[in-house]
C-alpha cells in the first residue's frame, strides 16, 4: 500500500542517497611515486603492469632531461680540453725548436771559442745569443708544463661530471620501480553532490506461471 502513495518516493530518494553516501565506497591503490591511482575493478597485478609501463615512459624522459642538462656542461668541458691539447702540443713543438736552436747556437759559440780569437766580439756574440736561447728553452719547458697542467685540470673536472651524471642516474633507477613500490590503500567515498539518484519508482516483472505453480521470467 505504501507504494501507490507518490508522497513517499522522494522520501525513499533521499533515503537511498543517504545510504549511497553513508555506506558506498571505492577501495583503490596509489603508487607514492608515480603519482598514479588505479582504476575501478583493476587487479595489483594489472595495476602493477601499467605502472612499469608509465615508470618507462617517465624515465626515459626524465634520462633525456638529464642528458640536457648535463649536455652543455660536457660540450663546454669538451671543447676546452681540445684548445688545451692542441696548446699542449703548440708548446711541444716550441720547445723543441728553442732546443733545437739553442744547440745550434752553443755549438756555434764553442766552434767560434775554439777556432776564433780570444774575446772577440764575434764568440761573446754568439755566447750571449747561445744563453738567451737556452733562457728561452727553460720558459718554454714550462709552458709545456703549464699546458700539460691545465689538461689534467679539465680531465679531472670531466671525471667529475661523469660521476655526478652516474649518481644521479642510479638515483634515477632505484627511485622508480614498481615491481617493489609499496603501494597506498585509499578508500573514496562519493560526496553528496556527486550523487544523483535518476528514479526511485515501482516496476512491475512479467512472469509466466504454469499449471503446477511455477514461475518462469517472461523476458
Amino acid at each position: 500500500s505504501a507504494a501507490s502513495q507518490s508522497k513517499n518516493y522522494p522520501v525513499w530518494t533521499r533515503d537511498f542517497n543517504n545510504w549511497l553516501y553513508g555506506t558506498r565506497k571505492v577501495d583503490l591503490l596509489r603508487s607514492p611515486n608515480l603519482k598514479e591511482v588505479s582504476k575501478p575493478g583493476e587487479s595489483v597485478g594489472e595495476f602493477r603492469v601499467r605502472l612499469q609501463q608509465l615508470a618507462r615512459e617517465q624515465r626515459d624522459m626524465q634520462v633525456e632531461q638529464l642528458r640536457k642538462k648535463f649536455g652543455p656542461r660536457n660540450a663546454t668541458l669538451q671543447e676546452r680540453l681540445r684548445r688545451a691539447q692542441q696548446a699542449v702540443d703548440k708548446q711541444t713543438e716550441q720547445a723543441k725548436q728553442a732546443k733545437f736552436q739553442t744547440a745550434i747556437s752553443v755549438g756555434s759559440a764553442l766552434l767560434g771559442a775554439f777556432t776564433g780569437r780570444k774575446g772577440s766580439s764575434s764568440t761573446i756574440s754568439r755566447a750571449s745569443t747561445a744563453m738567451r736561447g737556452f733562457s728561452r728553452s727553460i720558459d718554454e719547458s714550462k709552458d709545456v708544463a703549464r699546458a700539460g697542467d691545465t689538461v689534467a685540470s679539465i680531465q679531472k673536472l670531466l671525471a667529475d661530471l661523469q660521476v655526478e651524471f652516474d649518481n644521479e642516474m642510479a638515483a634515477l633507477e632505484a627511485r622508480i620501480d614498481p615491481s617493489t613500490e609499496a603501494l597506498e590503500n585509499i578508500s573514496i567515498k562519493p560526496g553528496k553532490s556527486d550523487i544523483l539518484v535518476q528514479l526511485v519508482a515501482l516496476v512491475w516483472v512479467p512472469y509466466w506461471q504454469d499449471p503446477q505453480g511455477s514461475t518462469t521470467p517472461a523476458w
